[in-house]
């Protein structure tokens, strides 16, 4: 056995510590998107701060050749800054101190360019001073390979940075060119007087497009009917809040919250939970004489998009994906906003009747359901282990992992909303026991439970709840229920997946917990911050859910904030359920030949 001493002992720099665990600092390694968009996140900073008004993003498809640029300041080329910002960790003009050269921005953690270096084969920075003086940096393989300054007779851009990723890191070298092509979208709304370029394989485009078709393209369906829609804009110092909205009176009843946060499309967070508690303390205190009115249904035919622009915004990981400001942070500005909509309503009552009448009617439908639905139940029925909600058609069935995480669920849950339904162990393996699986007593009940039935006799329509929700533990055993629950549905009611009804519901291993405070962590960076943070005595480790408290479930679990991934119907359903029987289709897979 070898010795374990000093000598084991091993310490990366910061470059080796991104290769060898890369996931932590760029979220994914499917593709490079993310590499695009750390470079594209300095130049719209240079837009944001009014010293850039041109931003290119081309793509070379054969050579796999990615070049951002703009025509903002330019890297100060002084002390070899361009080297250091490549490849020393948290080094940056972005920090608290150094705040002065940008008020706004969207890159602020000292990480992009460095992850660019260190997972690239070839990584290049140019930078053009006013003196029409030209300086470039060349990497290869993360290392310093040529420095020199040359004149030249124009300037084009003033920083332009270009790389190859490694396909040794990377799944595919493709990138997502619609999330690019998005993020300028957006940046083209907020800088209309900017001009956002995306050149793949030579073919130049102008991305530009108005936020009033922003929001009727993205945000409306076709055939929405729609109130008067609702614009106001907010500010308070540097900072200000743009909240577009509408109801549609005849479309989807889903809500339909769209965002960005400093020319980010931010997907979740403090601000949306902000803006529906506004929504619905605005409409309970208009609509509580109707017995119909349930302060909820204010998110149907809902259709919104939230525009902030912050100084010290604060993301859930270094994917920028998630706000998770404190509400304190952001309360001045969605003050002013609750005043503004306030003060429409009741200018406005035409539009007011219009939308509550819009509630009214959709929880008159609810009921109705719920009417020719208990109609049709068998009464003699009797769930040995579910936990029923009240909300029948509209509540959400969470598929639970043992007794024990039921009972701290059964504890947090709303009990209008929430059914709790524990599973003993793992089901059977619906590939491998195909003629059994039925015979399982657990499998039984659970399909009694969703009251579709299956084959020829399934109706979508007698679907019990709006949502089907597993949760387990995050460790393998618990991604292994979670495979075969989703294997079950995909073989005996497959159009449940089709009609979108099935999600997982991510659980964290760690968390912050300290006195009343308790935030899950979710990612890896996540988890290195907290242990370089103020709170890294505080950090619990969750075996699993049974350990959390009902308080702490309901974070994880049921709040606004959850981690809710919508499960995908594919196509290759065979071939992928054939991973979970056959063992040379699991070599193949891990061979690459699959």
């Amino acid at each position: 056995m070898a010795k374990y001493n000093a000598d084991s002992i091993k310490v990366l720099n910061d470059v080796e510590s991104i290769r060898f665990s890369p996931g932590m600092f760029i979220g994914s390694t499917s593709t490079p998107t993310h590499l695009i968009e750390e470079v594209l996140d300095n130049s719209l900073d240079e837009c944001l701060s009014g010293f850039a008004n041109i931003v290119t993003v081309e793509i070379d498809s054969k050579s796999n050749l990615f070049s951002i640029s703009d025509n903002g300041r330019g890297i100060p080329t002084e002390k070899d800054i361009p080297i250091t910002i490549s490849t020393v960790l948290y080094s940056g003009s972005k920090f608290k101190g150094s705040r002065d050269i940008y008020k706004i921005c969207s890159g602020r953690h000292g990480v992009g360019l460095v992850a660019i270096n260190a997972l690239s084969d070839f990584f290049q920075i140019e930078i053009i001073k006013e003196e029409l003086k030209c300086y470039v940096y060349t990497f290869e393989k993360y290392n310093l390979i040529n420095k020199y300054s040359i004149k030249i007779s124009d300037r084009p851009f003033s920083t332009k940075i270009s790389f190859i990723p490694d396909k040794e890191i990377f799944e595919s070298l493709e990138p997502d060119i619609k999330k690019i092509r998005h993020r300028l979208l957006i940046s083209s709304i907020h800088l209309p007087e900017c001009v956002f370029i995306l050149i793949i394989d030579g073919e130049e485009e102008i991305i530009k497009l108005s936020i009033d078709d922003y929001f009727n393209q993205y945000c409306l369906n076709e055939d929405d009917e729609i109130t008067d829609i609702i614009d106001f804009n907010v500010q308070d110092k540097d900072e200000y809040l743009n909240v577009k909205l509408c109801y549609s009176l005849n479309g989807s009843v889903t809500p339909k919250i769209l965002s960005s946060v400093n020319l980010l499309p931010i997907y979740g967070g403090i601000h949306i939970k902000l803006l529906t508690d506004i929504i619905k303390d605005i409409f309970s205190s208009y609509g509580k004489k109707d017995n119909r009115f349930i302060p909820q249904d204010v998110l149907v035919g809902l259709r919104v998009y939230i525009d902030l622009s912050l100084t010290e915004p604060e993301f859930g990981s270094q994917t920028k994906t998630q706000l998770i400001n404190r509400s304190s942070y952001l309360n001045g500005l969605f003050n002013k906003l609750k005043k503004l909509l306030d003060n429409y309503f009741s200018e406005n009552k035409e539009q007011l009747d219009l939308i509550l009448n819009r509630f009214i009617e959709y929880r008159r439908k609810i009921d109705s359901k719920n009417i020719k639905s208990k109609s049709r139940r068998r009464t003699s029925v009797k769930y040995t282990k579910l936990r029923d909600c009240k909300e029948d058609l509209a509540g959400e069935l969470y598929i639970v992992e043992g007794d024990s995480a039921a009972g701290s669920l059964i504890q947090a849950r709303d009990i209008k909303k929430h059914a709790i339904f524990p599973l003993k162990g793992k089901i059977p393996n619906v590939v491998l026991k195909k003629m059994e699986i039925l015979k399982n007593k657990e499998v039984q009940e659970l399909l009694s439970v969703i009251g579709t039935s299956i084959g020829s006799d399934f109706d979508i329509e007698k679907l019990r709840y709006d949502k089907i929700i597993s949760v387990c533990d995050a460790d393998s055993d618990g991604n292994h229920i979670v495979c075969l629950i989703i294997a079950m549905f995909a073989y005996l009611v497959p159009e449940i997946i089709k009609q979108k009804k099935l999600f997982i519901c991510e659980t964290p291993l760690f968390a912050i917990n300290k006195g009343g405070m308790f935030i899950p962590i979710w990612t890896q960076k996540e988890l290195e911050d907290a242990r370089n943070g103020k709170n890294s005595n505080c950090i619990l480790r969750i075996k699993g859910i049974g350990e959390l408290n009902p308080w702490q479930a309901k974070i994880c679990i049921f709040d606004n904030n959850r981690k809710l991934i919508p499960i995908k119907y594919t196509k290759d359903l065979d071939k992928i359920l054939k991973l979970f029987s056959n063992s040379e289709e699991k070599r193949n897979l891990l061979s690459g030949d699959y």
